[in-house]
């Protein structure tokens, strides 16, 4: 069954923003910086969090989006990859309509997984991925990183996919101290919708009260002018807020389109070793020529 955070009824967005990538990418932590608060669970651990389907309603501007978290595709034994198979198609039969966010780790130095290459060609080749709709994240990259690596990158993901042209965020790694403010979600799900609500009123009561400061602020502003730079202090941005404004950046730049499915995701856990060796051999190879 699909676990739906939104019921069908109370959802109103046309649109989806469905998150795939294999286990371990952070799929659930990067869908709760786009909500801009906790719903997805996520942890460290070496076996999948994410087991079913699950959405939560978010709206960008004048546009609405079901935003998708989905269990990663590939998984040590073939019932487990079966199953994953199943609710990544139950989110394009909800929101055939979508943009699509493919999720690369670039924890081991900021090399990219042939795992994540393979998972994402296999189920490309089934809904066959348009640039236009399609967005690649490359996450977890150490900061001292070289200041070629993005370049150097996109060039090697865009031959590795074989999509030219693709949109490719690239997130920092978090710290640990922010890590552990966003890991407050276990016991917060049970009543999430109830919270949800809670903070929609405070929202609106919060933005009223911003607008009054702000037109308050630009009549002192207008009479005093050198008070200017006291009513508009600047603030530091916390590391989820900048990473939470890239990826909403790379969002909107898409456009929707219907995802419809051309083929089954064809993968056994018996050619795992042999795609992700091809895909090793075609890293090196691109590595050499750049």
């Amino acid at each position: 069954m699909c676990a739906q955070r939104t019921t069908s009824s109370d959802s109103t967005s046309k649109h989806g923003l469905i998150l795939l990538g294999n286990s371990g990418v952070g799929k659930s932590f990067l869908g709760n910086v786009i909500l801009g608060r906790d719903v997805f669970e996520h942890e460290c651990s070496s076996g999948s969090v994410t087991h079913e389907t699950e959405f939560e309603d978010y709206a960008v501007g004048n546009a609405s989006y079901a935003v998708f978290n989905i269990p990663g595709l590939i998984e040590a034994d073939q019932e487990a990859v079966d199953r994953n198979k199943t609710e990544i198609y139950k989110a394009f039969q909800q929101r055939p309509n979508s943009v699509v966010a493919y999720v690369f780790t670039g924890g081991s130095g900021g090399r990219i997984r042939d795992e994540d290459v393979v998972g994402f060609k296999a189920i490309s080749a089934a809904y066959n991925f348009q640039p236009d709709s399609l967005l690649l994240i490359v996450n977890d990259l150490p900061l001292n990183r070289s200041p070629k690596y993005e370049g150097e990158t996109a060039i090697k993901l865009e031959g590795l996919v074989n999509i030219p042209s693709v949109r490719i965020c690239f997130l920092d790694r978090i710290t640990k101290t922010e890590l552990r403010s966003s890991e407050r979600v276990g016991s917060a799900n049970s009543n999430a919708s109830e919270k949800k609500h809670v903070v929609d009123k405070l929202e609106k009561k919060l933005l009223g009260a911003k607008n009054m400061l702000k037109q308050y602020s630009a009549s002192i502003e207008k009479r005093a002018p050198s008070l200017g730079k006291f009513l508009h202090p600047s603030q530091k941005q916390t590391e989820r807020e900048k990473m939470r404004q890239k990826l909403i950046e790379g969002i909107i730049q898409c456009t929707p389109q219907v995802h419809e499915k051309h083929a089954e995701i064809q993968l056994t856990v018996d050619e795992l070793k042999n795609l992700t060796e091809e895909s090793k051999k075609a890293q090196q190879k691109m590595e050499q020529e750049l």
